[in-house]
């Protein structure tokens, strides 16, 4: 039993030997050492209070799903549509053309961007829906000119 005793007592006392530095009266530290210790420990200190954000902060972080760059809208014809499809998203005042066969992207020109987006199908609103910070919606127009919108949550 004192075996165990000795042996856990003797670990302790090697583990903290190389966390104690300072010079405790006896002169056995060097001054040197232990100002340059306290410098990095405090260096140290301050690289992890810049690197993580107090817990009140109240702004968000941009998510990848919601960023300036991210698609707000996608809007595809199919090649067999005749007719004439716009897109139109209102907070960017963006009226695009989307021909036959081809696919159409806006994409968010702010961080957590909300919009209004309509598709009009031969001069006819097919679509109006609201995207909100946090969704995009794909939009497909089938041949007979009919619009259906997938949503998509992020």
């Amino acid at each position: 039993m004192r075996r165990r005793q000795l042996l856990s007592t003797s670990a302790l006392s090697v583990a903290l030997s190389g966390c104690l530095v300072g010079d405790f009266g006896d002169r056995t530290g060097d001054a040197t050492q232990a100002s340059n210790a306290t410098e990095t420990a405090t260096a140290r200190t301050s690289d992890s209070a810049t690197e993580t954000p107090p817990p009140d902060v109240s702004t968000p972080e941009c998510w990848p799903a919601m960023c300036e760059g991210s698609t707000l809208v996608e809007a595809q014809v199919v090649g067999g549509f005749s007719g004439e499809v716009v897109l139109r998203a209102t907070c960017q005042n963006k009226e695009v053309p989307v021909p036959p066969g081809e696919t159409v992207r806006i994409k968010r020109g702010v961080d957590a961007q909300v919009c209004s987006v309509d598709v009009v199908v031969d001069g006819e609103q097919a679509f109006s829906g609201r995207v909100s910070s946090h969704q995009s919606v794909r939009l497909k127009v089938d041949s007979n000119g009919d619009v259906t919108a997938r949503w998509v949550v992020q």
